[in-house]
């Protein structure tokens, strides 16, 4: 008895698993702009990075009375003694937002591939916030600036994001949302 309904629940499991599907297999964000298409590799990036600072500095302490007390023959006797000013190092631990430039060479190419009919793919460590994005659109809602959406799948759920776009030549710059100044910037592969 116990075997047909360990039998019965492996096989109501398989039959879930196998129905289980991709719930973007259909979804399409439509043609991509020509500006757009083709593969562009990284050569500069601007981003925040966190510091972390140690200070070790000395401080001057001015004279001061030490005060004691100690037990003896069944009393408390305070004593104070003087302490003649000195230093004393201390140390102070700083952290701030710096902004770093990465410059990225050909010879480890870092790429983003925006195909024709709105896919997206991403090659290259650096590239590995781009990873879990399978499709891209050109959002032209602004008349004097670009965005571009990035599509991500979460709970069978499509849902994008958006980074700004400007184009120049054969060079690319992607503004992701960031508290300061920060951008990718592309140049198209031949």
């Amino acid at each position: 008895m116990k075997k047909v309904l360990y039998l019965s629940l492996t096989l109501l499991l398989a039959t879930l698993l196998i129905e289980c599907k991709e719930s973007d297999a259909n979804f399409s964000p439509g043609a991509s702009d020509p500006r757009i298409a083709g593969t562009w590799r990284l050569v500069e990036r601007l981003y925040p990075v966190i510091v972390n600072d140690t200070l070790i500095d000395s401080v001057s302490v001015g004279d001061y009375y030490k005060i004691d007390s100690t037990f003896v023959n069944n009393q408390y006797v305070i004593d104070s003694v003087l302490v003649k000013a000195h230093f004393e190092k201390d140390t102070i631990i700083t952290t701030k937002s710096v902004d770093r430039t990465g410059r990225y060479s050909d010879r480890l190419p870092q790429t983003l591939t925006f195909n024709t009919d709105g896919k997206l793919s991403a090659k290259g460590d650096t590239m590995s916030y781009y990873y879990p994005i399978k499709y891209f659109l050109v959002d032209k809602t602004y008349p004097d600036s670009l965005f571009l959406n990035l599509y991500i799948t979460t709970n069978r759920a499509n849902v994008y994001f958006q980074q700004g776009l400007k184009f120049n030549a054969d060079t690319m710059l992607l503004q992701p949302r960031c508290e300061r100044r920060c951008y990718s910037k592309f140049v198209r592969v031949k």
